[in-house]
C-alpha cells in the first residue's frame, strides 16, 4: 500500500512540476507567499533542489530493497517506484533550470551575479 501512495505522489510531482514552472515563468507568484518574485523564485529553487535529492534517494532506496523482496511481484512493483522517483529527480532537475534568473535570486549558485 505504501508502494501506491509513493507511486501516486511521485507522479502528480512529475506531472504538477512542469505546469508550475510554466506557470512561474509566465509571471505567477503564489498568492500566499510573503515575499517579492526574486525571493519566490529562490525559495521555488530550493524546493526543486531538494525535491531532486529526494527522488535521487528513494529511487535507490525502492531499488535496493527490492532485491530483498521476499513476496512474488513485489520486487517488479519496488523497482517501478524506483525508476519513477528517478524519473522525479529528473523532472526537478530539468524543471530547475528552466526557472527565469534562479542564479541571480538567491545567488544560488554562489556566484553572486
Amino acid at each position: 500500500m505504501i508502494e501506491l501512495i509513493s507511486i501516486i505522489c511521485s507522479l502528480a510531482i512529475c506531472i504538477l512540476t512542469p505546469i508550475e514552472v510554466g506557470r512561474i515563468r509566465s509571471g505567477w507568484v503564489r498568492e500566499k507567499f510573503k515575499g517579492d518574485r526574486d525571493k519566490f523564485i529562490a525559495a521555488y529553487h530550493k524546493q526543486l533542489a531538494l525535491l531532486t535529492w529526494v527522488g535521487i534517494g528513494f529511487g535507490f532506496l525502492s531499488i535496493g530493497l527490492s532485491f530483498i523482496e521476499m513476496h512474488p511481484g513485489e520486487g517488479t512493483v519496488k523497482i517501478i517506484a524506483g525508476i519513477i522517483w528517478f524519473a522525479v529527480a529528473g523532472v526537478c532537475a530539468v524543471s530547475k533550470r528552466m526557472l527565469p534568473g534562479a542564479a541571480t535570486a538567491g545567488s544560488l549558485t554562489g556566484s553572486g551575479a
